[in-house]
């Protein structure tokens, strides 16, 4: 998890000091850098009050005037205890996302997460195994995508 501790450290987002780089601190500065190497993007959140935990919202608001999302290819992963399984915390962040140009791939949510997995935290259910494996295999055909896109342009019908 690349950039979870760094999120974790964020300060509080502040629109007023957006464009004052003098005013960020370390943190902010190497978190958006990240972004901006990242050629893609995998956002784990946990479903809190029935939406996204609000570190999660904090980060993604300190990219807003980056441009670290834009073409990066994005996957959104959520578990729950409930049966929405995260769907709640998926979908304030989709208008955002879209809104920073990351190119969403897919969206994982399971529910049921704590029956789903043994004691070291990992999910036993073959169900939640082969739909993370298809969203990853989803995400790396985007990634391959983009790698073309970003050497040869925009492909003919795509």
């Amino acid at each position: 998890m690349v950039g979870g501790d760094l999120a974790g450290r964020l300060p509080l987002f502040n629109p007023d000091v957006e464009n004052d780089e003098g005013s960020w601190s370390e943190t902010v500065r190497e978190f958006r850098a990240l972004a901006e190497r990242a050629e893609g993007v995998i956002i784990a959140t946990p479903e809190y009050a029935h939406g996204p935990a609000g570190v999660t919202k904090n980060a993604i608001d300190w990219l807003v005037g980056s441009g670290g999302l834009v073409g990066r290819p994005t996957l959104l992963v959520s578990a729950s205890p409930g049966q929405a399984g995260g769907m709640r915390a998926h979908a304030p962040l989709m208008p955002t996302l879209t809104l920073l140009g990351a190119v969403l791939v897919d969206c994982v949510v399971v529910s049921r997460a704590g029956s789903r997995t043994n004691a070291r935290g990992e999910y036993t259910d073959p169900s939640v195994v082969e739909r993370m494996r298809l969203a990853v295999a989803e995400l790396e055909e985007a990634l391959g995508y983009a790698a073309v896109r970003r050497a040869h342009g925009p492909l003919v019908g795509a």
